[in-house]
């Protein structure tokens, strides 16, 4: 008996070590386990629109900045369970409002009836900071560029400004941020990239976009890396061409891969892909016409995402799309259809679900009803093809997988089915006009963007200025810079840099609104030529940058030649891309500033 009873216990201690043990192991795969049977009870029309990312910029041809005005647009929105949904600059104009349009959204999204289960939007903007923003109230930051000007501090730089738009897009309520932008800039004449890159080294580029996305994590803000492989060494925008890249995979490996890698090595969770062609790579196929032959952009070729970027550099996270509606894809003839029909949507979007993409971001902007029917007809469309076979429903499930996983690991999504209570809006708008756009950024952001000025030449050490400087001419190109220029002004007299009783004389060279470009009128040319020393702004973007034909090169070139015969300096100060200050060698001083964004905007002005 007392044998019996010692097994007994002897088996219920065993066994409630292997419960315990099971249970431990089932929390390492509960998660799984339950988006497993979330994806089972979705229905087909559920699992696609989950891979589906809309905007709702305008809604008959009015701004959509709030949901209660747009009765359509909330119905055409709880037709399906879309994976997320996009904002832009259209639909933002202050904090307060933007919290609310977000927070809006999600609700409506609770209300889709006889749902198999709630799953919240992401909801991803680019903000990037610099040149590419949304948030026009927020903290810009400086750009990735001047980042990494920043010497031996751009680590904690890239990470600092990661932290701030993560702070301040989480105070807001968004969940995600197409950013950072790790291309490698080795392409001056990069119509789209520039200064969004953090340089021309991809080590750097792969260190610092680690950084920046560290600082997005820590706010629980998914990153989302961009544009794989690389749209750095383009000469094409995607948005109104195909960039094609003449290089082979190991020359990639070596350049445009590496910050991919590292993102990837890291932890990566989602990664956008680019439009462009890879001839020496892909496979040639067959375009829509039947008798065109060419390559795919990475988006839709399976080589590109399943073979290298999922199998040979082990990314099993989200890939989601650059915007479909870009015309590398939305014109380029790729497959049967006509342009801008759900057909040939339809098309792309078979061969970018079959290429081993997640997500579908932006195939058509929603803006009106027919523009609902054309998603209606697209989910059908696509579901059509599963059935027909043209795409497994085994693609279909391991995209909506990898999304549920993503969303759980934020805490965007219950995995216990339950709904996620509604946030108090109220304590989330105080929290948001709290944050975002704050004095305590707005330091840290001024703190970095003087640590990025560079000074390249600095010829007799005119700069800083002597105080016994009396005539100084700021050349600025458009009259709308007034603002930043005046202020700037101000603040070099406070600082002591310009003396308070100099002379001084503010011009603009550029008129884009006029025949003639230039506007270098005698007066403001006697001016120049009587000054001690001229502060001309050059703003150079894409392969403008040498262009000895433009207006600015005009205006400059002379101010320089004027200046110096009266025996004057001239001080060139290069707002965006740096590479216009190689053709006025003949500056004394140049000055780099890396970003010429919100020049007509007040930096004092404070905005709800």
């Amino acid at each position: 008996m007392r044998k019996t009873v010692k097994k007994l216990i002897l088996y219920g201690i065993t066994a409630a070590m292997s419960l315990s043990l099971l249970s431990g192991c089932s929390g390492l795969f509960s998660t799984e386990a339950k988006i497993d049977r979330t994806v089972k009870k979705m229905s087909l029309d559920e699992k696609i629109s989950q891979m589906i990312i809309p905007a709702i910029r305008t809604w008959n041809e009015e701004d959509v900045t709030d949901l209660g005005s747009f009765p359509d647009l909330k119905e055409a929105l709880k037709k399906h369970q879309y994976g997320g949904v996009i904002l832009f600059g259209a639909n933002i104009t202050g904090n307060e409002q933007i919290t609310r349009l977000v927070h809006e959204l999600q609700e409506n999204n609770r209300q889709i009836e006889e749902a198999s289960a709630n799953i919240p939007y992401l909801t991803p903007l680019d903000e990037e900071g610099g040149i590419v923003i949304r948030l026009m109230n927020g903290t810009r930051m400086t750009g990735n560029m001047a980042i990494g000007a920043t010497g031996d501090d751009a680590l904690m730089n890239a990470e600092r400004t990661g932290k701030i738009i993560g702070e301040e897009l989480a105070a807001i309520g968004f969940n995600a941020d197409y950013a950072p932008d790790i291309d490698v800039n080795n392409n001056p004449a990069n119509p789209v990239i520039g200064t969004r890159s953090f340089s021309d080294d991809p080590s750097l580029v792969a260190e610092l976009g680690t950084a920046y996305s560290k600082g997005l994590a820590a706010n629980g803000i998914i990153a989302t890396y961009k544009h794989f492989p690389g749209h750095g060494d383009t000469e094409t925008d995607s948005h109104i061409g195909t960039p094609s890249v003449e290089k082979t995979y190991e020359e990639i490996r070596q350049t445009e891969l590496v910050p991919f890698q590292e993102a990837i090595d890291n932890g990566a969770d989602m990664i956008m892909t680019a439009h462009i062609t890879y001839p020496q790579i892909d496979d040639e196929v067959t375009y829509g016409d039947g008798k065109t032959k060419g390559y795919y952009p990475a988006t839709m070729s399976k080589k590109m995402i399943t073979d290298i970027l999922r199998k040979d550099m082990g990314f099993n996270g989200v890939v989601v799309t650059d915007a479909l509606e870009m015309d590398a894809v939305r014109t380029g003839g790729l497959v049967p259809g006509e342009v801008d029909s759900a057909e040939y949507a339809i098309n792309i979007a078979e061969q970018v679900i079959n290429a081993g993409v997640d997500m579908l971001l932006l195939p058509k902007d929603m803006t009106d009803a027919s523009a609902v029917t054309f998603y209606d007809d697209y989910i059908s469309g696509l579901a059509a093809k599963v059935e027909a076979g043209e795409i497994s429903e085994e693609r279909i499930n391991e995209s909506v997988k990898r999304i549920l996983s993503l969303k759980a690991k934020y805490g965007i999504l219950d995995i216990d089915g339950k709904n996620p209570e509604a946030q108090d809006i109220e304590a989330k708008v105080a929290k948001c006009l709290e944050t975002v756009g704050s004095e305590e950024h707005h330091e840290t952001e001024m703190t970095i963007a003087k640590s990025a000025i560079t000074l390249v030449k600095n010829a007799d050490s005119l700069l800083p200025l002597s105080s016994k400087t009396k005539k100084i001419v700021f050349m600025g190109r458009l009259k709308d810079d007034a603002v930043t220029l005046n202020y700037a002004i101000e603040k070099l007299k406070e600082e002591g840099f310009i003396s308070k009783d100099a002379e001084i004389s503010v011009e603009y060279y550029y008129d884009p609104n006029a025949d003639a470009k230039l506007n270098f009128p005698d007066d403001m040319k006697k001016r120049i030529s009587s000054a001690d020393v001229v502060i001309g702004c050059s703003y150079a973007a894409g392969n403008t940058a040498l262009d000895k034909e433009s207006p600015q090169y005009i205006a400059l070139s002379s101010a320089i030649e004027d200046v110096h015969k009266g025996g004057g300096k001239f001080v060139l100060l290069s707002e965006n891309l740096p590479y216009d200050s190689a053709i006025y060698h003949t500056a004394d001083a140049i000055v780099l500033a890396y970003m010429g964004s919100a020049l007509g905007t007040d930096p004092t002005e404070k905005a709800g």
